[in-house]
């Protein structure tokens, strides 16, 4: 038994399957549990890995440390999506730091919590968890109300469609701090390059630093993925917190070489990116 995604209508992947734990239609989205001798247990939504069991860490420690070691004092994070809880579980680990965390989809919760226990840290009482529409609920936030925001979000269709547009990014500018900084999941510049242009330019109308840095996951088609951090202030080589950084403990892949390695950009990436790339 095989789980096959497809990307773009020219890039499939398998991972091999053992059985079906878990399938729930939800008012948004179609959520299923696969188990897998080799990744664990994967989290699929709409027919795309979301995470494995495996290489979780990857992703969720890459998409909080890098802003999080960057930003001189964080205090508050506000996380858009992010609804298996493994984002918010890394930045928890920051001591002082409050989450506010807005998912629109209680459903993805539910299962993340019955089938991924390990993952989230639910009962962390600096974590604020709303059931409800990210967009809706930047929008109407405070301005100047967060030091962080991450958008940990499915690929821009169904519900995730709007977390990728300029209205969203221009709501995300007012409600951070003047030194404040965004972390948005970016598509991979190895299979969706022009989806990735997109992203930095509408970050880029905004932000005077707009950079990617990238990350691998066995789960994702081509598995060479990338995140864009964009700020108003911090640069995220120049500014690391090495200290904060090599003092986390108990991680399975961030470190502070990592951190800025993960900013190196091959040749023709640099190219296509052009002005796109603000550092």
């Amino acid at each position: 038994m095989w789980f096959e995604e497809i990307h773009n209508g020219f890039f499939k992947q398998a991972l091999k399957v053992e059985r079906k734990l878990a399938e729930v239609q939800s008012k948004y989205q179609k959520i299923e549990v696969f188990e897998s001798d080799e990744f664990g247990r994967i989290l699929v939504i709409d027919g795309h890995g979301m995470i494995c069991e495996k290489d979780e860490f990857i992703y969720h420690e890459m998409m909080a440390h890098v802003p999080l070691c960057t930003h001189k004092e964080p205090k508050k994070v506000l996380i858009i999506g992010g609804g298996d809880g493994g984002v918010a579980r890394e930045v928890l680990r920051h001591e002082g730091v409050e989450v506010d965390m807005v998912e629109i989809d209680e459903e993805v919760v539910n299962v993340s919590k019955e089938y991924f226990p390990a993952v989230g840290d639910w009962d962390n009482p600096r974590l604020s968890l709303v059931i409800g529409d990210g967009i809706e609920f930047v929008k109407n936030a405070e301005p100047k109300s967060y030091d962080i925001v991450l958008v940990d979000s499915t690929d821009p269709e169904g519900p995730a469609e709007g977390l990728f547009n300029r209205n969203f990014y221009a709501n995300v500018f007012r409600i951070l701090k003047d030194d404040g900084l965004v972390v948005a999941q970016g598509e991979s510049w190895w299979i969706d390059m022009p989806l990735h242009k997109q992203i930095m330019q509408v970050m880029g109308e905004f932000f005077k630093i707009v950079m990617p840095y990238r990350f691998e996951m066995y789960v994702y088609p081509g598995c060479n993925w990338n995140f864009i951090l964009a700020s108003k202030l911090y640069h995220p080589t120049a500014d690391i917190i090495l200290q904060r950084a090599d003092l986390l403990d108990d991680l399975k892949y961030y470190n502070s070489d990592l951190h800025k390695a993960s900013f190196t950009l091959p040749t023709y990436v640099k190219q296509e990116l052009g002005d796109l790339y603000k550092w």
